[in-house]
Protein backbone atom coordinates (compact mmCIF):
# COMPACT_ATOMS: atom_id res chain seq x y z
CA UNK A 1 0.00 0.00 0.00
CA UNK A 2 0.98 3.61 -0.82
CA UNK A 3 0.76 6.70 1.60
CA UNK A 4 -2.36 7.52 0.03
CA UNK A 5 -3.50 4.64 2.11
CA UNK A 6 -2.77 6.38 5.26
CA UNK A 7 -4.76 9.18 4.62
CA UNK A 8 -7.67 8.55 7.36
CA UNK A 9 -4.48 9.14 9.84
CA UNK A 10 -3.26 12.66 10.90
CA UNK A 11 -0.42 13.54 8.47
CA UNK A 12 1.54 14.51 11.69
CA UNK A 13 1.67 10.43 13.11
CA UNK A 14 2.57 9.06 9.70
CA UNK A 15 5.16 11.76 9.26
CA UNK A 16 6.61 11.03 12.16
CA UNK A 17 6.50 7.09 12.09
CA UNK A 18 7.64 7.07 8.35
CA UNK A 19 10.52 9.50 9.54
CA UNK A 20 11.46 7.69 13.06
CA UNK A 21 10.46 4.03 12.65
CA UNK A 22 11.10 3.31 9.03
CA UNK A 23 10.08 0.38 7.42
CA UNK A 24 8.71 -1.22 10.55
CA UNK A 25 6.83 2.06 10.43
CA UNK A 26 5.12 1.47 7.17
CA UNK A 27 4.04 -2.01 8.02
CA UNK A 28 2.20 -0.95 11.37
CA UNK A 29 0.53 1.61 9.37
CA UNK A 30 -0.73 -0.89 6.82
CA UNK A 31 -1.57 -2.68 9.86
CA UNK A 32 -3.10 -1.23 12.12
CA UNK A 33 -6.71 -1.21 10.91
CA UNK A 34 -6.78 -4.90 11.57
CA UNK A 35 -5.10 -4.17 15.15
CA UNK A 36 -7.97 -1.77 16.21
CA UNK A 37 -10.21 -4.14 15.06
CA UNK A 38 -9.04 -7.64 16.93
CA UNK A 39 -8.93 -4.19 19.89
CA UNK A 40 -12.35 -3.73 19.03
CA UNK A 41 -13.21 -7.62 19.98
CA UNK A 42 -11.27 -7.73 23.10
CA UNK A 43 -12.35 -4.98 24.63
CA UNK A 44 -15.88 -4.90 23.78
CA UNK A 45 -15.44 -1.37 22.47
CA UNK A 46 -16.08 0.78 18.87
CA UNK A 47 -13.08 2.91 18.36
CA UNK A 48 -13.94 6.54 16.92
CA UNK A 49 -11.91 8.54 14.27
CA UNK A 50 -8.47 8.91 15.88
CA UNK A 51 -7.50 12.75 18.14
CA UNK A 52 -6.59 14.97 15.56
CA UNK A 53 -3.15 16.21 15.64
CA UNK A 54 -1.94 13.05 17.13
CA UNK A 55 2.07 12.71 16.50
CA UNK A 56 3.60 9.85 18.13
CA UNK A 57 0.86 6.99 18.65
CA UNK A 58 -2.23 6.01 17.53
CA UNK A 59 -5.31 7.79 19.99
CA UNK A 60 -8.30 7.39 19.32
CA UNK A 61 -11.80 7.88 21.63
CA UNK A 62 -14.16 4.85 21.80
CA UNK A 63 -16.71 3.56 23.39
CA UNK A 64 -17.72 0.76 25.50
CA UNK A 65 -20.19 -2.07 26.07
CA UNK A 66 -22.25 0.68 28.11
CA UNK A 67 -21.63 3.54 26.12
CA UNK A 68 -19.03 5.33 28.17
CA UNK A 69 -16.41 6.91 27.06
CA UNK A 70 -12.95 5.64 26.69
CA UNK A 71 -9.33 6.22 24.90
CA UNK A 72 -7.61 3.52 23.00
CA UNK A 73 -3.61 3.77 22.34
CA UNK A 74 -1.74 1.96 20.00
CA UNK A 75 1.81 2.28 20.33
CA UNK A 76 4.02 2.22 16.60
CA UNK A 77 7.43 -0.04 16.79
CA UNK A 78 9.18 3.00 18.28
CA UNK A 79 12.46 1.23 19.98
CA UNK A 80 12.36 1.79 23.50
CA UNK A 81 8.66 0.79 23.60
CA UNK A 82 7.19 4.07 25.85
CA UNK A 83 3.54 2.73 26.44
CA UNK A 84 4.41 0.52 28.63
CA UNK A 85 5.73 2.95 30.97
CA UNK A 86 3.02 5.27 30.72
CA UNK A 87 0.97 2.03 31.78
CA UNK A 88 2.91 1.37 34.59
CA UNK A 89 2.83 4.86 35.55
CA UNK A 90 -1.17 5.55 35.38
CA UNK A 91 -1.56 2.38 37.54
CA UNK A 92 0.54 3.65 39.78
CA UNK A 93 -1.42 6.68 40.52
CA UNK A 94 -5.27 5.06 40.74
CA UNK A 95 -6.76 7.86 38.73
CA UNK A 96 -5.14 10.80 41.30
CA UNK A 97 -5.10 13.99 38.88
CA UNK A 98 -4.52 11.76 36.08
CA UNK A 99 -6.31 9.08 33.66
CA UNK A 100 -7.05 5.65 35.20
CA UNK A 101 -5.80 3.00 33.10
CA UNK A 102 -8.51 0.30 32.34
CA UNK A 103 -6.75 -2.64 30.11
CA UNK A 104 -3.38 -3.37 28.54
CA UNK A 105 -2.80 -5.27 25.92
CA UNK A 106 0.86 -5.90 25.66
CA UNK A 107 1.16 -7.89 22.75
CA UNK A 108 -0.60 -5.08 20.42
CA UNK A 109 1.43 -2.43 22.55
CA UNK A 110 -1.80 -0.80 23.36
CA UNK A 111 -3.52 0.59 26.50
CA UNK A 112 -7.69 1.25 26.89
CA UNK A 113 -7.50 4.39 29.73
CA UNK A 114 -10.62 7.09 31.00
CA UNK A 115 -11.35 10.03 29.12
CA UNK A 116 -11.17 12.99 31.15
CA UNK A 117 -13.60 15.41 30.15
CA UNK A 118 -13.83 18.23 29.22
CA UNK A 119 -10.51 17.42 28.11
CA UNK A 120 -9.20 20.98 26.85
CA UNK A 121 -5.38 21.29 26.93
CA UNK A 122 -4.10 24.05 28.50
CA UNK A 123 -2.99 25.78 25.35
CA UNK A 124 -6.76 25.65 24.04
CA UNK A 125 -7.70 26.58 27.58
CA UNK A 126 -5.74 29.46 28.22
CA UNK A 127 -4.80 30.44 24.55
CA UNK A 128 -4.75 34.16 24.74
CA UNK A 129 -2.84 34.21 28.23
CA UNK A 130 -0.29 31.23 28.41
CA UNK A 131 1.07 32.70 31.66
CA UNK A 132 -2.34 31.71 33.23
CA UNK A 133 -1.81 28.39 32.73
CA UNK A 134 1.43 27.71 35.28
CA UNK A 135 -1.09 27.93 38.43
CA UNK A 136 -2.76 24.75 37.45
CA UNK A 137 0.28 23.17 36.08
CA UNK A 138 1.82 23.20 39.39
CA UNK A 139 -1.36 22.03 41.32
CA UNK A 140 -1.68 18.91 39.46
CA UNK A 141 2.48 18.42 39.39
CA UNK A 142 1.86 18.60 43.49
CA UNK A 143 -0.75 16.11 42.84
CA UNK A 144 0.84 13.68 40.83
CA UNK A 145 4.42 14.14 42.09
CA UNK A 146 6.25 10.97 44.04
CA UNK A 147 9.22 9.46 45.38
CA UNK A 148 10.89 6.88 43.29
CA UNK A 149 9.74 3.32 44.90
CA UNK A 150 12.28 1.29 43.60
CA UNK A 151 10.12 -1.45 42.39
CA UNK A 152 9.27 0.58 38.97
CA UNK A 153 9.39 -1.25 35.83
CA UNK A 154 9.45 -0.23 32.19
CA UNK A 155 10.50 2.88 32.98
CA UNK A 156 13.08 5.46 31.46
CA UNK A 157 15.98 7.55 33.56
CA UNK A 158 17.44 10.78 32.84
CA UNK A 159 20.56 9.44 33.09
CA UNK A 160 19.78 7.10 30.18
CA UNK A 161 18.27 10.00 28.32
CA UNK A 162 21.41 12.24 28.70
CA UNK A 163 23.88 9.07 28.18
CA UNK A 164 22.31 9.22 24.64
CA UNK A 165 23.01 13.37 24.09
CA UNK A 166 27.21 11.91 24.49
CA UNK A 167 26.56 10.24 21.06
CA UNK A 168 26.82 13.60 19.57
CA UNK A 169 30.23 13.62 19.05
CA UNK A 170 31.48 13.06 15.84
CA UNK A 171 28.44 14.37 14.32
CA UNK A 172 27.26 17.46 12.89
CA UNK A 173 25.05 18.15 15.82
CA UNK A 174 26.24 21.72 17.59
CA UNK A 175 28.93 20.36 19.94
CA UNK A 176 29.33 23.51 22.25
CA UNK A 177 25.36 23.26 23.23
CA UNK A 178 25.60 19.18 23.84
CA UNK A 179 28.59 19.83 25.92
CA UNK A 180 27.10 22.43 27.94
CA UNK A 181 23.56 20.64 28.36
CA UNK A 182 26.04 17.60 29.74
CA UNK A 183 27.82 19.64 32.25
CA UNK A 184 24.90 21.41 33.56
CA UNK A 185 23.38 17.66 33.78
CA UNK A 186 26.17 16.28 35.44
CA UNK A 187 26.13 19.25 37.87
CA UNK A 188 22.36 19.50 38.80
CA UNK A 189 21.07 15.65 38.64
CA UNK A 190 23.37 15.02 41.84
CA UNK A 191 21.53 17.40 43.57
CA UNK A 192 19.48 16.43 46.82
CA UNK A 193 15.51 15.49 45.36
CA UNK A 194 16.44 13.90 42.71
CA UNK A 195 15.28 10.57 42.76
CA UNK A 196 11.47 10.66 41.84
CA UNK A 197 8.95 9.09 39.46
CA UNK A 198 7.69 11.27 37.12
CA UNK A 199 5.09 12.28 34.62
CA UNK A 200 8.16 12.55 32.14
CA UNK A 201 6.30 14.80 29.20
CA UNK A 202 4.62 17.14 31.47
CA UNK A 203 3.57 20.11 29.15
CA UNK A 204 0.48 22.40 28.44
CA UNK A 205 -1.08 19.87 25.75
CA UNK A 206 -0.52 16.73 28.61
CA UNK A 207 -2.53 18.92 31.09
CA UNK A 208 -6.46 18.92 30.76
CA UNK A 209 -9.56 19.98 32.19
CA UNK A 210 -11.57 17.83 34.30
CA UNK A 211 -14.23 19.52 35.47
CA UNK A 212 -14.85 22.89 35.96
CA UNK A 213 -12.02 23.99 37.57
CA UNK A 214 -9.75 21.28 37.69
CA UNK A 215 -7.03 19.72 35.63
CA UNK A 216 -5.41 16.37 35.00
CA UNK A 217 -2.25 14.87 33.78
CA UNK A 218 -2.07 12.24 30.42
CA UNK A 219 0.01 11.03 28.61
CA UNK A 220 3.22 10.03 30.81
CA UNK A 221 6.01 8.25 30.06
CA UNK A 222 7.22 7.26 33.36
CA UNK A 223 10.73 8.63 34.00
CA UNK A 224 12.96 8.27 37.25
CA UNK A 225 15.06 11.51 37.48
CA UNK A 226 15.05 14.86 38.89
CA UNK A 227 11.45 17.23 39.58
CA UNK A 228 13.60 20.09 37.57
CA UNK A 229 13.93 18.29 34.17
CA UNK A 230 9.98 18.18 34.63
CA UNK A 231 9.08 21.59 35.22
CA UNK A 232 11.75 22.60 32.61
CA UNK A 233 9.60 20.38 30.00
CA UNK A 234 6.36 22.47 30.67
CA UNK A 235 8.89 25.85 30.84
CA UNK A 236 10.01 25.09 27.29
CA UNK A 237 6.56 24.54 25.97
CA UNK A 238 5.67 27.48 27.56
CA UNK A 239 8.77 29.16 25.64
CA UNK A 240 7.25 27.52 22.12
CA UNK A 241 3.84 28.61 22.64
CA UNK A 242 4.49 32.29 22.91
CA UNK A 243 7.81 32.81 21.40
CA UNK A 244 6.56 35.01 18.98
CA UNK A 245 5.87 37.42 21.79
CA UNK A 246 7.99 40.41 22.30
CA UNK A 247 7.13 40.10 26.22
CA UNK A 248 8.22 36.65 26.26
CA UNK A 249 11.55 36.79 28.40
CA UNK A 250 9.81 38.52 31.00
CA UNK A 251 7.17 36.08 30.84
CA UNK A 252 9.41 32.92 31.06
CA UNK A 253 11.06 34.75 34.05
CA UNK A 254 7.89 35.17 36.05
CA UNK A 255 6.86 31.15 35.15
CA UNK A 256 10.69 30.35 36.81
CA UNK A 257 9.74 31.91 39.89
CA UNK A 258 6.38 30.83 40.20
CA UNK A 259 7.89 26.98 39.90
CA UNK A 260 10.78 27.43 42.04
CA UNK A 261 9.18 28.78 44.74
CA UNK A 262 6.62 26.34 44.84
CA UNK A 263 9.21 23.11 44.80
CA UNK A 264 11.55 25.04 47.05
CA UNK A 265 13.97 25.30 43.98
CA UNK A 266 16.51 27.54 42.84
CA UNK A 267 15.49 29.53 39.95
CA UNK A 268 18.78 29.63 38.01
CA UNK A 269 19.16 25.93 38.95
CA UNK A 270 15.82 25.70 36.94
CA UNK A 271 16.62 27.66 33.87
CA UNK A 272 20.03 25.37 33.78
CA UNK A 273 17.79 22.50 33.48
CA UNK A 274 15.33 24.09 30.84
CA UNK A 275 18.45 24.78 28.81
CA UNK A 276 19.68 21.29 28.93
CA UNK A 277 16.30 19.80 28.10
CA UNK A 278 15.90 21.57 25.18
CA UNK A 279 19.49 20.73 24.16
CA UNK A 280 18.52 16.96 24.81
CA UNK A 281 15.08 17.46 22.63
CA UNK A 282 16.72 19.07 19.52
CA UNK A 283 19.65 15.87 20.13
CA UNK A 284 16.56 13.30 20.03
CA UNK A 285 14.78 15.19 17.08
CA UNK A 286 18.39 15.19 15.05
CA UNK A 287 19.44 11.65 15.44
CA UNK A 288 16.14 10.11 15.20
CA UNK A 289 14.30 12.22 12.69
CA UNK A 290 17.64 13.67 10.93
CA UNK A 291 14.98 14.93 8.04
CA UNK A 292 12.37 17.15 10.24
CA UNK A 293 15.19 18.47 11.83
CA UNK A 294 15.07 21.97 11.83
CA UNK A 295 18.43 23.57 13.88
CA UNK A 296 16.09 23.77 16.97
CA UNK A 297 18.79 23.77 19.55
CA UNK A 298 19.58 27.25 19.38
CA UNK A 299 16.49 28.40 21.10
CA UNK A 300 17.91 26.98 23.96
CA UNK A 301 19.86 30.45 24.37
CA UNK A 302 16.35 32.07 25.89
CA UNK A 303 17.79 30.70 29.27
CA UNK A 304 20.74 32.84 28.99
CA UNK A 305 22.88 30.56 31.13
Amino acid sequence: MGKDSHKWLPPELVAHVTAGCGAPGEIWLTELPDMIRQLEELWSISALPPFPGIEYNFVAPAKNRNGEDVVLKIAPPWDPIEIFGEAEYLRSREGVACAKLIAEERDSKAILIERIFPGEALFVRFKNRPEDSVAPAIDVLRAILRPCSGSETHIATQDAWFDGLRKYSGTEFPADYAFKALKIYERLSGAPRGNYYLHGDYHPGNIVTAGSNSFAAIDPKGLVGHLGHEIAVFLNNLHWWQEKDPGVREKLDAAVLQFASAFDLSPQDLREWAFAQMVLGAWWNFSDMPLLYDGGVVKADIWDV
